[in-house]
């Protein structure tokens, strides 16, 4: 190979993985919608707010901020979850919501994989790393791109 072949051929390689690297660095404009509480007995969701979710993923940062105008019940918590898009079904807990509000800010590789937020009531001082039932959700996928 020649050394103008070869030297076009390494302009090309850092063209496209410049791209592909702004491509996925994107910035998404904060996002906030409304997150309801499941139908008892699901499945589905209802049309009660709980509160309010705000999403922002800003390159690979993602910030999630929920506020919450309900209360569980005596001797449980609110716990926020980020649920996968693979159809794993995989729950990524936020942690505990204190006093009716979460924030959560992490770098991710991808924060794009999860679609949906949901809420469950857990027992205080729950050592279960799992979700329990579902008490309230937010799929907010088509609003971060994913289809």
């Amino acid at each position: 190979m020649s050394k103008i072949s070869l030297s076009l051929f390494g302009i090309v390689i850092a063209t496209i993985f410049s791209m592909t690297r702004f491509i996925q660095s994107g910035v998404a404009e904060p996002v906030t919608m409304d997150i309801n509480k499941a139908n008892e007995p699901g499945p589905g969701f209802g049309t009660d707010k709980l509160g309010t979710l705000t999403i922002d993923s800003n390159n690979n940062t993602l910030d999630v901020s929920a506020n919450l105008i309900v209360t569980p019940k005596q001797d449980k918590v609110f716990e926020g979850w980020l649920v996968q898009a693979d159809g794993s079904n995989y729950k990524l807990s936020l942690g505990v919501i204190e006093v009716s509000n979460l924030k959560f800010s992490e770098n991710m590789v991808n924060p794009y994989t999860y679609i949906q937020f949901i809420i469950t009531e857990e027992p205080n001082g729950d050592a279960d790393p799992n979700a329990v039932g579902t008490y309230g959700e937010l799929n907010y996928s088509l609003l971060l791109g994913n289809n």
